[in-house]
């Protein structure tokens, strides 16, 4: 789902390449600032087409609209807007690579990435937000898109917060999925 690069812009940062599959989903969360701006919902058609090619329609709808809902109490939570880049763009923010990061621990929330990814995105009511992403990864399970959340070890190498270490990350066949392995 993601692909780490060392090729940014400032030294001793890092890049996030998603998946295809990823996009879309977060594209979900690109849109709410342009829905503050305009409250015209057909800017979600664009991420809910790309979806369809990765799941039935009515599970891309089912998708964009819990991640809708998620995106709206992640920020007004959070009191301020994510950093996101352009929508369509396979490349991540920090923000955005800890919002999968959470996305994919759903599973199990109290787990020290689940924890970290949300004290990084300044979630105060960690449950809440899990009982949200939850509903997210069930509509996202119907489908073809898996997000495994990375270790401990990998996310804060990741985040800056930990020792560097070179990480591969295999391409997974079928389904969108994280898989990091050292």
């Amino acid at each position: 789902m993601v692909e780490v690069s060392s090729y940014s812009s400032a030294p001793g940062s890092v890049a996030f390449l998603l998946h295809p599959s990823t996009v879309p989903v977060i594209d979900v969360f690109r849109s709410l600032s342009s829905l503050d701006d305009q409250y015209d919902l057909s800017l979600l058609d664009g991420p809910e087409q790309a979806l369809a090619t990765y799941t039935k329609p009515e599970t891309a709808k089912g998708i964009v609209s819990d991640a809708l809902l998620l995106a709206f109490a992640l920020t007004r939570q959070r009191g301020r807007p994510f950093s996101h880049r352009p929508i369509g763009s396979r490349h991540g923010s920090l923000d955005e690579y800890c919002l999968l990061t959470l996305l994919s621990s759903a599973r199990n929330p109290a787990s020290d990435v689940a924890i970290e990814a949300a004290a990084f995105l300044d979630i105060v009511s960690l449950d809440f937000m899990v009982a949200l992403a939850g509903d997210l990864i069930r509509q996202m399970d119907l489908g073809a898109i898996v997000f495994e959340p990375p270790g401990l070890t990998e996310f804060r190498a990741l985040m800056g917060d930990g020792p560097s270490e070179e990480i591969l990350i295999e391409a997974a066949s079928g389904k969108a999925e994280f898989n990091f392995r050292n």
